[in-house]
Formats: C-alpha cells, sequence, structure tokens
C-alpha cells in the first residue's frame, strides 16, 4: 500500500467516523426532542389540571360564601334558609340591569334584607300565614286580589314560598316604579294600598304610619327579643 491509498484509508476511516458520530448525535438529539415534547405535554396536562383546581377551588369558596351568607341571615331573622335562598335569588333576578326605581336600594343584598325584614314583619316567616280576613296570604302577605294583578293564581298557591315571594317581587317592583324609587312610600303602599296613598298625597297628607319603620327594624326587634330572652 502506497502513501497515497494510506492517506485515502485514513481520510475514509475519519469521515466514516465523523458520519457515525453525526448520527449518534442526530439520533441523541431526537431523542431529547421526543423527552422534551413529552415533557411539555406533561407540564400541558399539570397546566390545564392546575387550572381546573383552581377553578374548582373557587367555585367551592363562592359556594362557601353563599352558604355563610344564606346561614348568617336565616339565624338573623329565624327563617328557614331555603326561603332566605329564594329571596336572595329574586333580588339579583329583579336588581339584575335594574333602573332608577332601585336608586336607594343599590344592592341585590339590601333587597334581600328589606323583603327579609318585610317577611318577618307581615309572618314572621310562616308560610301558612293568613290575614286581613283571610285576603292576605303567605310570607309576605300579599293580597290574592293584588297577586291577580300580575298572573293567574289561587289562594292557595300563594302558601307556597316560591310562588308568594315571585309574586311580592312583582308588585313590589311595581310600587318602587310607580314611586320613583322612594323606599318608604313604596312600602307604606304595600302596607295601606297605592289607593291609600296616592289620595293622602294628593291632599298633602303623610302616608306614614309606622309600617316602614318597622319593616327597617324587623330584625333589630327580633335580635333585642333573642338577646333579652335568650330564646329565639
Amino acid at each position: 500500500m502506497n502513501f497515497k491509498e494510506s492517506v485515502n484509508g485514513v481520510t475514509v476511516a475519519v469521515i466514516v467516523a465523523l458520519l457515525a458520530g453525526f448520527f449518534s448525535m442526530a439520533y441523541q438529539i431526537q431523542r431529547l426532542d421526543h423527552r422534551v415534547e413529552g415533557l411539555v405535554q406533561d407540564n400541558g396536562r399539570l397546566t390545564a389540571r392546575n387550572h381546573a383546581i383552581e377553578t374548582q377551588n373557587v367555585a367551592l369558596s363562592s359556594q362557601s360564601k353563599q352558604l355563610t351568607y344564606v346561614n348568617n341571615l336565616a339565624v338573623e331573622f329565624s327563617i328557614n334558609p331555603g326561603i332566605v335562598t329564594l329571596v336572595d335569588h329574586y333580588s339579583r333576578q329583579f336588581m339584575d340591569g335594574s333602573g332608577p326605581e332601585w336608586r336607594l336600594l343599590r344592592t341585590p343584598e339590601f333587597m334581600t334584607y328589606i323583603m327579609l325584614s318585610l317577611i318577618h314583619a307581615e309572618s314572621r316567616g310562616n308560610p301558612a300565614a293568613v290575614g286581613d280576613g283571610g285576603k292576605a296570604r303567605g310570607l309576605t302577605q300579599i293580597w290574592v286580589s293584588t297577586a291577580q294583578q300580575y298572573g293567574k293564581v289561587t289562594a292557595a298557591e300563594l302558601h307556597q314560598p316560591e310562588t308568594n315571594i315571585s309574586y311580592a317581587f312583582q308588585h313590589f317592583h311595581h310600587l318602587l316604579k310607580k314611586y320613583r324609587g322612594n323606599l318608604a312610600l313604596a312600602l307604606y303602599a304595600w302596607n295601606r294600598g297605592s289607593g291609600t296613598v296616592d289620595k293622602l298625597l294628593t291632599y298633602g297628607e303623610s302616608p306614614q304610619n309606622g309600617y316602614a319603620r318597622k319593616v327597617y327594624e324587623a330584625a333589630l326587634l327580633h335580635n333585642r327579643d333573642l338577646f333579652f330572652t335568650g330564646n329565639p
């Protein structure tokens, strides 16, 4: 073998070695790419799982706050938590996209508080309550004839909490619109009838009869009784 052939042989060997090294490196890079791709996929799955857990935690926290809110009101007014939940639901529904008639109420929580005070003052939370010679029914003691202005409903149906509260909110919303957001006048009209209130206002007389104050202080008065007697 001459020198030239020896050099060519070495060159070929070097090239073969380089190619082998290149292919080995390419193979290792390919394996590394697959591992990185797997890690990226795993990270994506972990991120999605963490997001789902965070979303679930937010939902659970919100539910916990709502349950605490409802329970506190139920204890304060000595009213069934289911009734509190219904009132809160309708408060949020009626105040969604609310107009100027809600200007003194401002928040659904305030509306809920007012309606629970009204329920406490009217029936002490008793769905079976009957008043005004049979004209007033249920939790809010809404008159049967008044409820029938907003739909077909019977006296017996007004003893169902959801039905009673639904019609009560419709009528209360009507009164707030009629008296341009004046909460006190709406409460007087609820108690005395809008015809009586309108007549008194026309003659320059005050429709005040203590009912609005009774509603405002319903929870406070109940809590005073609870404090002094130690009995619910």
